[in-house]
């Protein structure tokens, strides 16, 4: 299995396709703070293929071209992979719920469930659109239906 393209492995990329180019200082920081977040494969393929179109110095502007249009034709945007990194990065550092915040949980999921009528129920499920398995889940789609009619 082919391991992922990284930022790192792109900027050695471009480093070895254009070796007299260097990028000034604030040009580096540009691209790490935009470049290092967008799909590296992606981008591999749109600095290569500038490679062939492009001797001597890498048009930055051109590539980062390439890659919105390669983007927007696999449906894929910026800021939805940045949204995406960012959801993975928080997942990574979540921290589960102690036990007792579970069990504060449970004893909210069950204070909303006792005064919840059928039909809230069953309008909390139609919205949801998928079969709840817990009360707890249950209980927040019952409070958010409350609070969004």
């Amino acid at each position: 299995m082919n391991e992922p393209i990284t930022w790192n492995d792109n900027k050695r990329l471009m480093a070895s396709l254009w070796s007299k180019w260097k990028p000034t200082p604030e040009q580096g920081s540009l691209l790490n703070e935009r470049w290092s977040s967008l799909h590296q494969d992606k981008l591999n393929e749109c600095i290569k293929q500038h490679r062939l179109e492009r001797n001597h110095v890498p048009d930055l502007t051109a590539i980062h071209k390439a890659y919105c249009k390669m983007t927007q034709q696999h449906g894929a945007t910026n800021e939805g992979q940045v949204a995406v990194q960012r959801t993975q990065r928080e997942f990574a550092s979540c921290v589960p719920p102690t036990d007792r915040e579970l069990q504060e949980w449970d004893e909210w999921a069950e204070d909303v469930l006792a005064t919840a009528t059928p039909k809230e129920i069953d309008g909390a499920k139609a919205r949801l659109g998928v079969s709840v398995n817990t009360r707890r889940v249950l209980a927040v789609a019952v409070d958010y239906c409350r609070k969004h009619p």
